[in-house]
């Protein structure tokens, strides 16, 4: 590795922090989007490639095949290239955006006052919640499997587990009002987030994200020690629980306690970063992974953002997407075609713009993510509908990180507003006789 390589990556790094402390900084109304999605990239990307690089200089080889995809030191070098323009842009985007006079926000509430949850409404979602549960614990081979072998990838699983996902709307949406919180609702998000938690960990701290976003803005400004200490929840779910997930299963072990025998017995040669970087991250290597084949591939080809319409064959259930005998099985495999690249479990959405407009998509793609930055953040502290839509949806912004944004909002974002609205639909229904909402205060610090 060269110096250049280094200070490239030093930049992006320097750039990034400069963004999550200047936010942390502000004495009130901290751009919470800024410092999450900050962090996401510094996490996922920036880490990724310094993880990369050492391999480089450590291994003392010229290729690295980190799960599906491959890539020389040059396609690593280039890719970090390519992410200092991008974070460049983005910054830019991010600061622009804050140092412009957005309108005077309106304090004043719609007079509608707001139904409150009768036990009709409780009784609904708890049932609802048990039924979807019990077919998403049959869906991946009962309770015993479900608990010795979380983290499956079941077909038709993710049906019932977003469906799960209406527990946490009486607790959100008592918060986004402004209402008093009692235990059942309580109960009810903290089983949403225990069940998703054994089948999904990014869906689980989105949850977390969602809760967090909506005291913020609704209730009060969290302080800058309960930011830092957002940190213990992160860790516990992607690397203590992620551990657990690996060596309770994937190593021909069965259950928490094998899970631990076989941990305590490779400890000595186990590397945490090593395990995160190579088998759970592919935001830089999936960029490195897909310039390889570009520069290797006589037929690549950009596929101008038409590989994103897959997201709309998840909406068919995977038992009619899948038949051979069905109608959808051509349509899938066409946007399959598509794809200029499939090295990557679940492509970043650096990755994917690469594939459809190359280092311009990419660019493009920073821009647009540095313009929703600021753009949930005015939104998420006005009032009405879409206040509501803009919380319940920029935790996205997180998974455009990971994945893409436009495919995490069109399925994980539309499906959230769907329980929303079936949730908000029988809360207004059968709900108590309303009060009149009280006048919401300046958020201020804790």
């Amino acid at each position: 590795m060269g110096l250049i390589d280094w200070t490239l990556l030093f930049i992006q790094i320097s750039l990034l922090i400069f963004i999550i402390f200047s936010e942390i900084l502000r004495k009130k109304q901290r751009n919470l989007f800024a410092i999450f999605v900050s962090a996401t990239l510094l996490i996922l990307v920036q880490g990724q490639a310094w993880w990369v690089f050492r391999q480089f200089e450590t291994l003392k080889v010229t290729r690295l095949d980190v799960v599906i995809n491959t890539f020389t030191l040059d396609n690593a070098r280039t890719a970090n290239y390519y992410y200092t323009i991008c974070l460049l842009c983005f910054a830019f985007t991010v600061l622009l955006f804050r140092k412009l006079r957005w309108s005077k926000l309106k304090k004043t509430v719609s007079e509608v006052p707001k139904p409150r949850p009768s036990v009709a409404a409780y009784l609904f979602v708890g049932i609802w919640t048990m039924m979807m549960s019990g077919l998403l614990i049959t869906q991946v081979g009962g309770l015993n499997s479900a608990l010795t072998k979380p983290g499956q990838n079941v077909g038709g699983q993710t049906v019932f587990l977003l469906a799960i996902g209406i527990a946490k709307w009486p607790l959100i949406l008592k918060i986004i009002n402004r209402q008093k919180i009692n235990i059942f609702d309580i109960l009810l998000f903290s089983i949403a987030i225990l069940i998703t938690l054994f089948n999904s960990r990014f869906l689980t701290a989105f949850a977390l994200l969602q809760l967090f976003v909506v005291i913020n803005y609704c209730r009060k400004e969290i302080s800058r020690k309960v930011i830092f200490l957002m940190i213990v929840p992160a860790i516990v779910i992607f690397f203590i629980f992620g551990l657990y997930r690996d060596f309770a299963y994937r190593f021909g072990t069965v259950g928490a306690s094998e899970a631990a025998s076989k941990f305590t017995s490779a400890v000595d040669e186990f590397s945490v970063l090593d395990w995160f970087y190579r088998d759970n991250v592919e935001g830089f290597t999936g960029v490195a992974g897909i310039i390889n084949k570009q520069v290797r591939s006589g037929d690549f080809h950009y596929d101008f953002g038409v590989s994103e319409f897959v997201v709309f064959m998840d909406y068919i259930p995977n038992s009619i997407r899948n038949d051979p005998n069905g109608s959808f099985v051509g349509l899938s495999k066409y946007f399959e075609k598509t794809k200029p690249y499939s090295g990557s479990v679940v492509p970043s959405g650096f990755e994917q713009a690469f594939g459809h407009l190359g280092l311009s998509g990419m660019v493009i793609y920073s821009l647009f993510l540095g313009t929703l930055i600021p753009y949930f953040h005015y939104y998420a502290r006005r009032y009405g509908l879409l206040r509501i839509v803009c919380l319940l949806l920029s935790v996205h912004l997180l998974n455009g990180v990971r994945a893409s944004i436009f495919g995490s909002i069109m399925f994980f974002g539309v499906a959230d507003l769907v329980m929303f609205g079936l949730y908000n639909l029988f809360l207004r229904r059968s709900s108590i006789k309303p009060v009149n909402a009280p006048k919401p205060a300046d958020i201020t610090p804790i």
